[in-house]
């Protein structure tokens, strides 16, 4: 009963807190209305006819009610009761629904748009937080047709009605049809939860807010606690838990999988997730931006050239995420044509350090530089070791300077030169106007197009511009100077959330299927229903997770690369080079959440043994890989592709033979 009289109750304040100034006028009316009808009935009930010619029950009634005249009035009605009709119709219906009625209401009203007052929501979708990935999260809940048919419950301990005003004005007409309801609270607190009905939500965002403190530690404890909650929930729940910091996502890589049989977490680096919207090529916004721009085929003689200006956070999310993407299928026939990305900062060499102290495995294997001036003996390589072999596709160059460094300049110019790179540059500073000021300070040749017909080719480089707030000033550049038209903002406001994440995420469950069906050594003959897609995907540990949600996140790069359109097979003439990419993609995944190789010579040792026919030599030296694997974090497969075992070389030619039933219906 206490549900549907909170429901009530929103409908009411609702009502009553419209804009539409009829609506609470309204209210007052049906207010005095029902004093009126209540106290007009009582008096009916006295039987007689009026004393007075012409006047009936319900004239003289009114006449006492408007004190149009006095009383006591020939009536049949007690003296006390005229009176008492005089007394409510001269004070009552002036003074309280005049003052405490109206107040009452205003009150109320207030309360509604602040967000102090609760109301009884179930199947709704919760947000824990009020940053700007909220608007993000608002417009992708309005594109999606099973979404936007539930309430939208946000949590914040900003104003809210400050927050409903920001919101609103970022969404369109058609976004703000979505049934949105803010309340002012702690995320983590155990009473704000539980009064948002957290345990009945179907879809749960922890965001957090916006310059927050600890932002990831509040974000933890606050999923903590929805964990406890969601262990009474009948039902299962979505939950999407954002962190703003790599180190806190590498927490959640070693943890295992989730034991709440009502909840599904998936780890959103909100920077990452807004690389992953620009690079990878499945968004209809940027499809036509992405780095290879679809030109890397396997006899290709071009490779990508990613230029970050910014060694900071949103850098970093850059480059790992274009780490995980790049991976082409010319790379086999020359290794030369590795994936290039380079930082540009200041504070280079001591920010590179950190960096590569952070990925100690991945440096062991790649290719780097640090640079300091423009001439040969002001620049320091670095090799793989030869212990472990050559064999990543992805190097590395850092470069200490500014962007508008005479001798930077001609770096880039040099870089934009060079028709085997398709550069790109993307400006990830963490203020905006510089960012916007140091793309406009690149050479006065930069934009100047070498195909003025297309200004998307490969030969022209993409200029992105992080703009976190407002992107207008780069979008009018961009929308209406022709010489600007590789000139794009990124990471902005309205578009801070990835509404292709849901997409990715159904494909990851998928790729998960098909691994577990090797693992298992049975056929693959058509693709599981969802319930049992869920049930495998529950079980599994967040790192598990987030391998296949990179997987996902590679299909669309892999069949850019080897011509496969929409709704096409694989065909089996493309199944060994496709399976090297994803091995290439599979190896930086490994080392980017702290793996490292195994020497060359025992990774010779166990495979040798692995693939003989000593049936107890095998499962003594596996035996004693799973655990070297468990405690060191070293990996034997991480490795060149040709030489893996040949039961691992299957698993990715499993995967990719079947990459068109993954993404079937989600593209």
């Amino acid at each position: 009963m206490n549900k549907y009289w909170k429901r009530l109750l929103l409908w009411f304040d609702r009502s009553i807190s419209s804009n539409q100034f009829w609506k609470p006028l309204l209210w007052v009316m049906v207010f005095c209305g029902v004093w009126i009808m209540l106290l007009l009935g009582i008096g009916l009930l006295w039987e007689g006819e009026p004393s007075q010619k012409g006047n009936s029950r319900i004239g003289v009634f009114f006449n006492i009610l408007l004190g149009i005249s006095n009383h006591p009035m020939e009536s049949k009605l007690p003296h006390w009761y005229q009176l008492f009709i005089a007394f409510v119709g001269s004070t009552f219906l002036t003074q309280y629904v005049g003052s405490t009625l109206s107040n009452l209401l205003a009150n109320r009203a207030a309360s509604h748009r602040k967000g102090f007052l609760r109301y009884w929501f179930s199947d709704h979708i919760l947000i824990l937080g009020g940053s700007k990935v909220a608007v993000g999260i608002l417009k992708s809940i309005a594109v999606d047709a099973e979404l936007r048919k539930k309430e939208v419950v946000i949590l914040t301990n900003q104003d809210a009605e400050e927050l409903w005003v920001h919101i609103i004005q970022l969404l369109t007409d058609e976004e703000r049809m979505v049934k949105l309801m803010i309340y002012h609270g702690e995320r983590n607190m155990d009473k704000e939860l539980e009064n948002s009905q957290v345990d009945l939500a179907s879809v749960i965002y922890i965001i957090g807010e916006d310059d927050e403190m600890e932002h990831d530690s509040i974000n933890v404890d606050c999923w903590k606690r929805v964990r406890e909650y969601r262990k009474c929930a009948s039902d299962m729940a979505q939950c999407y838990l954002l962190l703003e910091r790599n180190a806190s996502t590498y927490v959640f890589y070693s943890l295992p999988g989730d034991d709440i049989q009502t909840m599904e977490t998936t780890i959103v680096n909100e920077l990452e997730s807004v690389a992953q919207q620009v690079l990878i090529g499945d968004d209809k916004k940027w499809m036509y931006y992405t780095l290879d721009r679809g030109k890397i085929i396997e006899n290709s003689d071009k490779s990508v050239h990613l230029v970050i200006v910014g060694l900071t956070q949103m850098g970093f999310a850059m480059a790992t995420t274009a780490e995980h993407l790049c991976h082409y299928p010319n790379f086999d026939k020359n290794e030369n044509h590795r994936t290039k990305i380079t930082f540009i900062d200041p504070d280079a060499e001591n920010e590179m350090k950190m960096f590569k102290s952070r990925y100690p495995g991945l440096f062991e294997l790649s290719h780097s530089s640090y640079r300091w001036g423009s001439g040969e003996n002001d620049k320091i390589s670095f090799s793989p070791s030869e212990e472990y072999g050559d064999f990543l596709d992805v190097e590395w160059e850092f470069v200490k300077g500014s962007i508008i460094d005479e001798w930077v300049q001609e770096l880039i110019k040099q870089w934009k030169r060079d028709e085997n790179k398709i550069l790109a540059l993307a400006f990830c500073g963490e203020n905006a106007e510089k960012n916007m000021a140091e793309a406009l300070y690149l050479p006065k040749d930069f934009f100047l197009h070498v195909d003025d017909t297309n200004p998307l080719t490969d030969r022209n480089p993409l200029v992105w511009v992080y703009q976190p707030d407002n992107s207008a000033l780069v979008d009018t550049a961009h929308e209406q100077v022709g010489r600007y038209k590789n000139l794009l903002s990124f990471g902005t406001m309205t578009g801070s959330f990835d509404s292709r994440m849901g997409k990715r995420l159904a494909a990851a469950k998928r790729i998960n299927y098909l691994y577990h069906k090797q693992h298992m050594k049975e056929e693959y003959g058509t693709m599981a229903n969802q319930d049992e897609l869920d049930r495998l995907w529950h079980g599994l540990s967040y790192a598990e997770k987030m391998s296949n949600i990179y997987a996902a996140n590679s299909i669309y790069c892999k069949f850019r690369s080897m011509g496969i359109k929409e709704g096409e097979s694989v065909p089996e003439s493309a199944v060994e080079s496709l399976a090297q990419m994803e091995h290439a993609r599979w190896n930086i995944e490994k080392l980017l959440v702290g793996f490292s190789a195994l020497p060359k010579k025992e990774r010779g040792d166990i495979n040798m043994v692995i693939n003989g026919d000593d049936m107890t030599a095998k499962e003594t030296i596996k035996t004693m890989y799973i655990k070297k694997k468990k405690e060191k974090f070293e990996h034997k497969d991480i490795a060149p592709y040709k030489e893996l075992p040949k039961e691992s070389q299957e698993y990715d030619r499993a995967l990719v033979r079947n990459l068109a039933d993954v993404i079937k219906g989600l593209l």
